[in-house]
């Protein structure tokens, strides 16, 4: 099973899960801090918005959000009645037709495979305005494993990768940062 499809199966028991965990939370508030009040920001597989779009909204960002689970995107919707919404996937999103301030993307990437991945960079640096930021969550190690929540097969190229694959697309990473669950999250800033 990918993860669009597990994510859209097992929505309403991720969503009771993730619902009750605060985990990134300081990490994604913290870096709201280094943007300017206002600015736009796209929450790339945002499921249901808890914890982390609500970080984003009460920091007043304006925020759009993208996932690919029809389930989670109507209970985003039921919570988040006026943030615009897109179901998509993250390399077909056509991202609303605009640019970004800032794009996050938390539990994400490391589901895609190493092509895709890189994809999603290069996207990620076409929808981001010059001097924008993005935080998005990968393991710093290089390895695959099975992900103990989703039983999931995921991917991480490390942080060497990573950060070549950013600066190729035009970024450079600032700092990261590893939350208290473990998470690595890496804050990068597309060079203008």
């Amino acid at each position: 099973m990918d993860a669009a499809n597990f994510y859209e199966t097992q929505a309403l028991n991720y969503l009771d899960t993730r619902d009750r965990s605060g985990v990134g939370v300081e990490i994604v508030r913290n870096w709201v801090k280094s943007l300017p009040s206002g600015s736009t920001v796209v929450d790339i597989a945002c499921g249901g918005g808890y914890p982390i779009t609500r970080a984003l909204v009460d920091s007043g960002l304006v925020v759009w959000v993208i996932d690919t689970s029809p389930t989670l995107l109507k209970q985003f919707r039921l919570r988040f009645p006026t943030i615009p919404t897109q179901c998509a996937s993250a390399l077909d999103s056509d991202y609303f037709g605009r640019t970004f301030d800032a794009v996050t993307s938390i539990g994400f990437l490391f589901l895609l495979r190493e092509n895709e991945q890189l994809a999603f960079l290069r996207r990620v640096s076409e929808i981001l305005e010059p001097h924008g930021r993005f935080l998005f969550t990968a393991p710093v190690e290089m390895g695959t494993w099975q992900d103990v929540t989703t039983g999931l097969e995921c991917w991480s190229l490390g942080r060497a990768t990573y950060t070549r694959a950013l600066e190729r697309e035009g970024f450079r990473v600032i700092r990261t940062h590893t939350d208290e669950g473990e998470n690595n999250y890496y804050d990068a800033e597309k060079i203008g």
